[in-house]
């Protein structure tokens, strides 16, 4: 993988707040301090302009990135995804006009700083303390999951997104949590969508199954406490892809920022007043995941084969964003799935 630190997530922030033409679009804060007392902040990025009455009526998203220290992978797609909020474009002006994003690129400093692939200073995996985190060992955790509480009391969220990197698996793709009642089916709109836009995620590789042992990651805890159907794990393989133009090439860094864009351009369509492709989508699943063979098992695995289907090649009309199909390094490659399993 490659790397990125606690000093490059820092400067990169304090360019943001530094740019003039963005003072209006970002707002830095800091969420708490961590057990050696580095900052974790905070990027709030919405239109400041927008008057009162406007501004309480913008829905909200929460993205957060690298809780598992080694996987930088996360910090290069959040960075594309801040890069893409903050910018100049019409696209990234509606987003801001009707939303309120909180992100929180670096959310294990400690981790990042001391060299940790996993845990954090204090030795766990910050990933698994989300149904009661300490706040003073687990302080990153514990703030995170009240500022997402209290900004729910303010306004409707959407959607949260934890990206990840993935050591196992190829391709970038997502986790997320099967809904059992009326939403049945939905929690599967926004990866298609997100398909839909990129030529590198790939839906095949998606699951909705909830394992009892991820009953306190992230997604799985967001999903449950605050009934929010579209919270997600976004993982990108250490490797590269098996399908498409990209097939057998390693990602770079450029691949993981497009994935960013591409995530923006997804909510646009996820939240247009339009909801054709919404509909459109609602209606292939209903033929393709019949409900009385869905698979909703606690007991089955993130990996599960249960939702994949056979693979086609993709062929996309445009390349967003440019990126070269050449890769210097990256790492990843084969392993057993049953250790794979018992990592998210």
């Amino acid at each position: 993988c490659y790397p990125y630190t606690y000093t490059d997530v820092q400067i990169y922030m304090n360019e943001l707040e530094e740019d003039p033409k963005k003072k209006n679009r970002v707002k830095r804060k800091t969420l708490c301090q961590t057990l050696a007392g580095n900052n974790c902040d905070m990027l709030i990025i919405t239109n400041f302009n927008s008057d009162q009455e406007a501004m309480k009526y913008k829905k909200g998203v929460v993205i957060t990135s690298r809780v598992h220290p080694g996987e930088t992978a996360g910090s290069y797609m959040v960075k594309g995804l801040i890069d893409y909020l903050t910018g100049p474009t019409l696209e990234a002006k509606i987003l801001r006009d009707n939303f309120v994003f909180r992100v929180i690129p670096m959310q294990n400093p400690d981790g990042v700083i001391i060299g940790n692939y996993r845990c954090s200073l204090a030795g766990v995996d910050l990933n698994r303390q989300w149904i009661d985190p300490s706040r003073k060992v687990h302080s990153t955790i514990y703030h995170t999951k009240m500022m997402i509480k209290k900004f729910a009391e303010e306004r409707e969220i959407v959607l949260y997104g934890d990206f990840h990197g993935h050591s196992r698996k190829k391709n970038i793709f997502m986790y997320g949590c099967s809904n059992k009642m009326g939403d049945k089916m939905k929690e599967r709109i926004f990866p298609r969508l997100l398909e839909k836009t990129s030529e590198i995620f790939s839906y095949n590789d998606c699951s909705f199954v909830v394992q009892k042992a991820k009953e306190a990651t992230a997604r799985v805890v967001v999903w449950k406490e605050l009934n929010l159907i579209n919270s997600y794990t976004l993982e990108s393989s250490f490797c590269g892809a098996d399908f498409g133009k990209y097939a057998d090439y390693h990602f770079n860094t450029d691949h993981y920022q497009i994935i960013g864009y591409n995530f923006c351009d997804a909510i646009l369509d996820f939240c247009d007043p339009d909801q054709t492709k919404v509909r459109s989508i609602l209606e292939e699943h209903e033929i393709m995941f019949p409900r009385n063979s869905d698979d909703d098992s606690d007991d089955g695995s993130d990996d599960s084969d249960s939702e994949k289907k056979k693979k086609k090649p993709k062929s996309k009309a445009k390349n967003k964003g440019g990126a070269s199909s050449n890769s210097n390094g990256g790492g990843g490659g084969g392993g057993s799935k049953k250790t794979e399993n018992a990592k998210r």
